[in-house]
């Protein structure tokens, strides 16, 4: 799936994992960064994507992130109303998670202090 395309839930995530506990671990990990996206309907299919709805400086809309077979995810950045991939962002590390959602969806210089 690439940008501009309508997202295809049959056609993304590779293998499975637990998209429940990278919800808990994304939520207690970061509280109050999960909080700044304004993350809210948390869902999860078949262990192989998990979805939630944003509403941040640079991305209002939906998140999803699956698992790739090199363990890394990849993250689309869709809209609402069509699913329209508006961002995509592939190889990325379970520690990058929070930092890099947070830089394509709230992130601005001011919180550099």
């Amino acid at each position: 799936m690439e940008i501009g395309q309508i997202i295809d839930l049959n056609k993304i995530g590779e293998r499975d994992f637990e998209p429940l506990e990278l919800a808990n671990a994304l939520i207690k990990g970061a509280p109050n960064t999960v909080a700044s996206w304004g993350a809210r309907a948390w869902v999860k299919n078949k262990g192989l994507w998990l979805r939630f709805q944003v509403s941040g400086h640079h991305h209002r809309g939906h998140v999803y992130i699956t698992l790739a077979y090199d363990d890394t995810f990849t993250l689309y950045f869709t809209s609402l109303k069509k699913g329209k991939i508006v961002d995509k962002i592939s190889n990325v590390f379970v520690d990058e998670l929070v930092r890099t959602i947070d830089k394509r969806v709230e992130w601005i210089d001011i919180y550099n202090g």
